[in-house]
């Protein structure tokens, strides 16, 4: 979003104009590396102010690093505040439960204080993520469980299933397969090489999405811009709705305050939107 980006441009202008006045900011961190066997099938995160990784591997154990990070302008004040960081990696059932958090009066701390975490673990293990504050990238894994707030989300070749939750946090998806469902607000959603049963409900953002499949794809926005782009536009049936905007077909041909519906002799899939006080574009890629 357009609001998250002036945010993060406002932090960068603070940032330089603190190293102009000849700050510099130290970094402390630590580094906690464990592993676990073959039994685990799920990996729970419960994160803030973390910045989670998950990538899965031909591997047979799921390997976690932990590393608590502390900036500060004082290098010893950065060291001193790395105790106010508490996490925990716990193994419930088949379950391994990831959890960090900041406890101190905050009057008593005067650092930067976030957590990396980076999990490696085999392609079948479910991955069930929630964080806030902070940016999550997966990558090459069967299913996904993820609730982002103000942070950001990258998903890349996933197999089977995505379950997203997403509220302030712009989202990239590349190669997604299987089933996708996701519940926005106030997130673009950007998503490329689309081959799942997509369903989207999403408010107060943008949706650009490029499918590669038969879908169906079915989105329900409020006050969301849809763009879809397919390789070949005029095998689809369409169910396309916008009151209040325009619809643009690949053809060129608009429509405004009335829907669109378009059955081929024989669709090779489905294209269902709807959305208020935004526009519909289909564009052949």
């Amino acid at each position: 979003m357009k609001l998250l980006n002036y945010i993060a441009l406002t932090f960068v202008m603070l940032w330089t104009c603190n190293t102009a006045g000849q700050e510099v900011i130290q970094k402390a961190s630590g580094s906690d590396e464990r592993s676990f066997g073959k039994e685990i099938k799920a990996v729970s995160v419960f994160g803030e102010k973390a910045s989670v990784t998950v990538r899965g591997a031909d591997v047979a154990e799921v390997k976690v690093l932990l590393r608590p990070v502390s900036r500060n302008s004082d290098k010893g004040k950065a060291v001193a505040d790395l105790k106010y960081i508490n996490y925990s990696v716990e193994k419930e059932g088949d379950r391994l439960i990831i959890r960090n958090s900041f406890r101190g009066n905050p009057g008593q701390i005067t650092s930067n204080l976030t957590m990396e975490i980076e999990i490696v673990m085999p392609h079948s293990v479910l991955a069930d993520i929630t964080n806030l504050y902070g940016p999550v990238k997966i990558s090459n894994i069967a299913s996904v469980n993820i609730s982002v707030s103000f942070g950001s989300l990258r998903l890349t070749g996933i197999s089977s299933e995505s379950i997203i939750k997403a509220r302030y946090s712009d989202m990239e998806l590349e190669a997604v397969h299987g089933k996708l469902e996701i519940t926005s607000e106030k997130s673009d959603i950007n998503a490329t090489a689309l081959d799942a049963t997509t369903d989207i409900n999403c408010s107060y953002g943008t949706a650009d999405l490029e499918t590669a499949g038969a879908g169906p794809l079915i989105v329900r926005g409020y006050r969301t811009t849809v763009n879809i782009r397919v390789d070949e536009p005029g095998k689809y049936q369409y169910n396309l709705r916008s009151p209040q905007g325009t619809i643009i077909m690949p053809d060129g041909k608009q429509y405004r305050n009335q829907p669109v519906e378009v059955t081929p002799r024989s669709p090779a899939g489905l294209i269902d939107v709807t959305t208020s006080y935004c526009d519909i574009t289909i564009e052949k890629k």
